[in-house]
């Protein structure tokens, strides 16, 4: 049983101790929403060797508000928590909790470079090799004579290195799962379990459904579900649980090869049919990083003239997927069909008249536009976030007529949206509610 080769104990905070991630977007709201954050150590053995990582969890702090639900995230190896930034008020109000697993080898450099003390317990193996750490290539800028086709081999070697450096990773996500289910957490009542992430996060999640879920003999699943999400490699084959994939415009070969951007994509290899199992959605204008609420500084990255970052509503994507998986596995209903963006037989994505992608999961920000949008701003250090170019007052009363004309057409295809199951209506409402076409 997990729970006699998993320890799990308590890390305090205080005023001079905080956990990794204590400042993350939406923390400070936690406390008026009722939620409490703990952060633990678990212990245990994995691929042979002993390990001691740390697990955060945001969840209500009165259990009896408490839904059983727990997405996990694995620590991306860059030590972001995308999954919480995009869903986190989803998670909240359905009362659910959200927990985060540094399970890879670069995690423990991660902890301690925040707070050595506090972390000090904290070890993984490592299995280095010639090759070097495993994030050495990832995020390189385009230099002169880099191709795509060199950038995609760098891409590739990096995933190789990353699966020789990161021998625990596996085990210890499903020892963590194990110790959620069986309430040796300080969480207790937990039903269900998913595994989602979003980039690289999303790289870990989908090669965990690949490689072990089938892979551990046990009564349940590891994981009810799982959401992967701006990630991409060869289709998914199908399990015994759902699985709802994500993929953003960005992420297609087609735009980053302008850039010589690397990626987990590959052609159009992810892409496979619906099944009772699997639904796969492409987002149309949808950058890798949402810009949205939270666009990057204005002095970090020049951006061309006239553009600003994209206002492309990320979030409301990331939401609709996690409620397609939670209801699949939670009551059975199964998600509306999967939908990719529109391209020719040599690849090239195919655009309306405004220059936007056509097919995919649709949203009025690209149906009932206001903006001209790019779901990769260009090869600079914030690529991972859209850029948009701003109509003028004469285009956009050659479109709509006037204000009031834009929000009735805004009104009417969010409700077709919604009606069809590709958008949820607190989204929808949130959408409405900030829909104008003054800058």
């Amino acid at each position: 049983m997990a729970a006699q080769r998993t320890v799990v104990t308590s890390l305090p905070s205080s005023a001079q101790s905080v956990p990794f991630g204590h400042d993350d977007l939406g923390v400070s709201e936690l406390p008026s929403a009722g939620y409490a954050q703990t952060e633990v150590l678990l212990s245990g053995v994995a691929a042979g060797e002993a390990y001691t990582t740390r697990a955060l969890l945001r969840h209500p702090a009165d259990r009896a508000c408490f839904s059983g639900v727990v997405l996990v995230e694995p620590m991306h190896w860059a030590g972001v928590r995308s999954v919480w930034r995009a869903i986190r008020r989803v998670l909240v109000a359905g009362g659910h909790a959200w927990a985060e697993i540094a399970s890879q080898s670069t995690s423990p450099q991660r902890l301690k470079s925040f707070d050595p003390v506090r972390y000090a317990d904290v070890t993984l193996a490592d299995v280095a090799d010639d090759a070097g750490p495993a994030e050495a290539s990832i995020g390189a800028d385009a230099a002169a004579g880099r191709t795509f086709e060199s950038v995609r081999l760098e891409s590739d070697a990096f995933q190789a290195r990353w699966h020789r450096s990161n021998v625990q990773s596996a085990e210890i996500i499903a020892h963590f799962a194990d110790a959620l289910r069986e309430g040796a957490t300080p969480l207790t009542g937990v039903t269900h379990v998913f595994l989602g992430g979003l980039s690289q996060s999303g790289g870990v999640t989908r090669a965990f459904a690949t490689d072990h879920h089938r892979h551990v003999s046990r009564e349940h699943p590891i994981f009810d579900g799982y959401l992967p999400m701006a990630s991409g490699g060869e289709a998914l084959t199908d399990l015994d649980v759902p699985v709802v994939e994500l993929l953003g415009e960005s992420e297609l070969e087609e735009l980053r090869a302008r850039y010589l951007l690397p990626g987990q994509v590959r052609g159009f290899s992810h892409r496979r049919a619906d099944s009772p199992r699997y639904r796969l959605y492409e987002v149309a204008g949808m950058g890798h990083t949402d810009s949205r609420d939270d666009p990057p500084p204005r002095s970090q990255t020049a951006l061309p003239s006239g553009r600003r970052w994209s206002r492309f509503p990320n979030a409301h994507a990331v939401h609709f997927a996690w409620n397609a998986l939670l209801r699949w596995v939670r009551d059975g209903t199964e998600p509306p069909h999967g939908c990719v963006i529109d391209t020719d037989q040599c690849g090239r994505i195919l655009r309306d008249e405004h220059g936007h992608a056509l097919g995919g999961l649709r949203s009025p920000y690209l149906d009932v536009p206001v903006v001209q949008v790019s779901a990769i701003a260009g090869a600079g250090a914030e690529w991972s976030c859209g850029s948009e170019l701003v109509f003028d007052e004469a285009r956009l009363l050659s479109l709509y007529g006037s204000e009031s004309a834009y929000r009735s057409r805004v009104g009417a295809c969010l409700d077709e949206l919604v009606a069809e199951g590709y958008y949820l209506t607190d989204d929808a409402v949130d959408y409405l509610s900030r829909a104008t076409w003054t800058k």
